[in-house]
């Protein structure tokens, strides 16, 4: 790949870091004190792991317990290579955080975007959110930074119309079908824009659609608490539709949730 940005260029360094004799060794001698870490010979196949999906027979060490190891490392301090191999293992998860945020918010600067999700994954390294934790980690951490990387794009554009990026994320979201697609985001826009207007909805509300439809994760992921909001904001989109008098047009906006 001859991408340049941030994040592409920070995972071919560590890439080509590890793939030296120094790299390797370092990895070696700290790879040597963890039972889970030290069935990998190299660093490369420690994240060739990780980047692969598990099947459900795989007798190998769990992901969990891998990021769980490194997080260990990595919040204590001891280790400089613990912090670079959970940022080299967590670039596809900037990458999709960071393409949420400038779909959102897409006057921001994919750099400073990108710095801000690197910066806030090791910050998150020290967070007691992840002491103890061996189930779901992947997940947690990725949560925790799409919520900081939101508030702070949210911070970044201060200033512009309330809730009109979380529209447009919306707008760019939907799967289009041909030359119908103009007039449903026309629609879904104007139909979420008075809604918010009138107060139907808030501007939290609108983050919170936004976050649902953007998401990559699975939705059962999701808290029970979350899901419950999600299904009370949608029969509230319902009833002011059903309250409206182009009610057809709004109802097919309801559709693409």
């Amino acid at each position: 790949m001859n991408c340049r940005c941030l994040l592409c260029s920070m995972e071919r360094h560590l890439s080509d870091h590890f793939a030296r004799p120094t790299g390797h060794e370092n990895y070696r001698e700290f790879a040597t004190f963890s039972p889970v870490l030290s069935t990998f010979p190299a660093a490369s196949d420690l994240i060739s792991f990780l980047h692969t999906e598990q099947g459900p027979g795989n007798t190998g060490p769990s992901k969990d317990r891998i990021l769980a190891a490194l997080l260990r490392e990595a919040g204590n301090g001891r280790s400089a290579t613990s912090q670079e191999l959970l940022l080299w293992a967590f670039v596809p998860m900037l990458h999709r955080i960071s393409r949420q945020v400038l779909t959102r918010s897409p006057g921001l600067s994919p750099e400073d975007v990108a710095q801000h999700v690197v910066t806030a994954l090791l910050a998150s390294f020290g967070s007691l959110d992840f002491v103890g934790r061996d189930s779901h980690v992947a997940f947690s951490i990725a949560r925790l930074l799409r919520r900081n990387a939101f508030a702070w794009s949210a911070r970044e554009t201060r200033g512009t119309m309330p809730g009109s990026s979380g529209i447009d994320a919306l707008e760019h979201a939907t799967n289009g079908d041909g030359p119908h697609l103009i007039e449903r985001a026309a629609l879904l826009r104007h139909f979420l824009d008075r809604c918010r207007r009138h107060g139907v909805i808030s501007v939290e509300d609108l983050e919170l659609l936004v976050q649902f439809k953007l998401d990559e994760l699975p939705s059962a992921e999701y808290s029970n608490a979350s899901r419950q909001r999600m299904k009370r904001l949608l029969a509230k989109l319902r009833r002011a539709a059903g309250r409206t008098p182009q009610r057809k047009a709004d109802v097919r906006q309801l559709r693409l949730f």
